[in-house]
């Protein structure tokens, strides 16, 4: 019941460059592990650099592809300029996993989404 690594990044269909840090994703994608068929949703975290939690994003429950990989689109509008990072946890009904790995440390910034990049 755990989610592993997060990846920021823009969704456009290109390859993804890297770059450091990301600034204002308008995605997460992170992988569900074995048990997705019985996920019912995720939840989100958006973490301030102090370590407490701004925001939590909830999400549906999407079908993985075939890497097992889930992509939510968010945005990171209400959120004021600074460093984050974000964890995201399966959520089953009523039960919630443990969270996953916390990403990259990502920015939200003045200025459009940055390119994607590879996590």
């Amino acid at each position: 019941m755990r989610t592993a690594a997060i990846a920021l990044c823009l969704l456009v269909p290109s390859l993804a460059l890297a770059q450091s840090p990301v600034k204002n994703p308008s995605a997460a994608v992170f992988t569900v592990g074995p048990d997705a068929a019985q996920v019912t949703g995720y939840e989100l975290d958006i973490i301030d650099s102090q370590g407490a939690v701004v925001q939590t994003l909830s999400f549906p429950a999407q079908t993985p592809n075939a890497a097992g990989d889930v992509t939510v689109t968010f945005n990171v509008q209400p959120v004021a300029f600074g460093s984050y990072t974000c964890v995201v946890r399966n959520v089953y009904n009523a039960i919630k996993s443990a969270n996953s790995n916390t990403s990259d440390v990502w920015e939200r910034a003045p200025g459009q989404p940055s390119k994607p990049r590879v996590q």
